[in-house]
């Protein structure tokens, strides 16, 4: 009798367990799913249930003594559910891309995604974690550990069974889709650089360049790409300015756009070494600087130590990001540095339209209300992300221009070159932000404009870029289009 009241203390334990995996990390993959009629619920019911009894043979390994649960499972849960609170709020996808911007994106960065109701349920989370251990230990050892054992071992089959008759069904649900993506990070190659440069021909003349390195702007919400809301009131008026609106880039997180746009690197990342369109720029003889408004990413760190100098403005002072200065105080360093220009390429990694997007401009480019009032996004209407976003354009869009007009002022050819690292999810399919699945984070806004006197002297390459400005294309011509632009060969 004994033997069975522990059997059923067990099997009461183990069914608790899974139903609370299933409600705060299992259930989140389905959650979204788009079902229509009984036979799609049904469908999807099997589904969850095969996933979850191959998760519940772990998870009896897992609770096989008390140290493991607490030292293995306790952490893992806590992990698991993080990630289960994106995918029911936001239906995140969870893959490689999002698990290198988890791991590698700063504190100030990553600060702006936690919210009340994230914490709220972490808390959650860390009381059913203590719960659970204070039943485990109540319950003892399993009464039956080969039985169990053999069982457990049954549901675990499920996994590789269902994955060979369906690949990815499995794997591609949480909890399993964190461990592939992050095995998957982990066999990202390191970012090498090529510390010898090739022989370069390259024009000797006195020649200024403007990188500007946006953050989360999509080409389709321009107004001078022809978007229904005038986003770009300043650069609609400054003649001379190309627009690429068919531009492309696999890459929609900082960690990987910038390194491949800044370097020879391609959209298809292989295991070799890379050079810095900076090392080729400082053997032609220009004078490099980067002024950054971004705490540097292990990503493209390195490809940024190239530059003859670095200046991060907020480097220090800010973690919380509800403080991060706005993009408009790189301008002072930048304009120190222009009057002594010859050769001199100057890179301005902006803040850009990084959520949280009410900090990111000033409250007289509020053109678009109602604006987001909250964090936490499943809370607010799509009108007031949009809104928040746009304002953001309108910022970005006085911050170029008051670029150009400094350059204009300059009395040798300059031009300024605008590039955005990956676009932003704005809804569509259900998805926000960036760093995961979804088209609408692959179309970055790039943008030239060309002094006079630029004009004047290279008078081929500017007719050669106007020409190819309803191209489809990739971030992959970024780096050629530099050293174009800047006479290297």
């Amino acid at each position: 009798m004994a033997n069975q009241s522990a059997i059923k203390h067990h099997l009461l334990f183990h069914l608790s367990l899974n139903t609370v995996v299933v409600g705060l990390v299992t259930g989140a993959s389905y959650y979204h799913l788009p079902l229509s009629g009984i036979k799609d619920t049904l469908t999807y019911f099997i589904h969850l249930i095969i996933l979850q009894s191959s998760v519940a043979g772990i998870l009896y390994f897992l609770s096989f003594k008390l140290w493991i649960f607490r030292l293995v499972f306790s952490p893992l849960f806590f992990l698991f559910s993080a990630f289960a609170f994106w995918a029911y709020t936001q239906d995140i996808s969870v893959t490689p891309h999002l698990i290198q911007a988890a791991f590698e994106s700063k504190p100030d960065i990553a600060i702006d995604v936690i919210s009340g109701p994230f914490m709220a349920y972490l808390g959650i989370s860390i009381t059913v974690i203590y719960l659970l251990n204070r039943w485990r230990k109540a319950i003892g050892d399993s009464p039956q550990p080969l039985l169990f054992g053999l069982l457990a071992l049954v549901c675990l089959s499920l996994y590789p069974l269902t994955e060979t008759y369906r690949p990815g069904s499995l794997q591609n649900r949480l909890p399993y889709n964190v461990v592939y993506s992050i095995r998957e990070y982990q066999k990202r190659p390191s970012l090498t650089l090529n510390q010898v440069m090739p022989d370069l021909e390259y024009h000797k003349d006195s020649l200024v360049m403007i990188l500007v390195l946006g953050e989360s702007v999509r080409a389709d919400h321009l107004g001078i790409n022809g978007y229904h809301r005038n986003t770009t009131p300043s650069l609609n008026t400054i003649p001379d300015i190309i627009s690429f609106k068919e531009l492309y880039t696999e890459h929609t997180y900082t960690a990987a756009s910038l390194p491949q746009i800044l370097t020879d690197q391609g959209q298809v990342i292989k295991d070799t070494t890379y050079t810095s369109v900076y090392s080729i720029l400082n053997r032609a003889n220009f004078q490099t600087h980067w002024l950054g408004n971004q705490t540097l990413e292990r990503g493209y760190a390195p490809v940024v130590a190239t530059n003859d100098s670095v200046i991060l403005i907020d480097a220090f002072k800010n973690v919380f990001s509800f403080n991060k200065r706005k993009d408009e105080d790189l301008l002072p360093p930048l304009k120190a540095i222009l009057p002594n220009s010859a050769r001199n390429v100057i890179s301005l990694h902006m803040i850009g339209s990084h959520w949280w997007y009410e900090d990111r401009y000033q409250d007289k480019h509020r053109r678009f209300t109602p604006v987001i009032d909250s964090k936490y996004i499943p809370s607010l209407s799509p009108d007031q992300l949009i809104n928040s976003y746009d304002n953001t354009i309108v910022y970005m869009d006085e911050f170029l221009s008051q670029i150009i007009d400094a350059l204009t002022q300059l009395k040798i050819p300059s031009v300024l070159v605008y590039i955005s690292d990956h676009g932003e999810q704005l809804g569509e399919g259900g998805k926000w932000l960036h760093a995961q699945a979804g088209e609408a984070a692959k179309n970055p806004a790039y943008l030239m404009w060309f002094s006079k006197k630029y004009q004047k002297r290279y008078p081929k390459k500017v007719e050669a870029l106007t020409s190819q400005i309803h191209d489809t294309s990739t971030t992959d011509r970024v780096f050629y289009d530099l050293l174009n632009l800047l006479g290297i060969e």
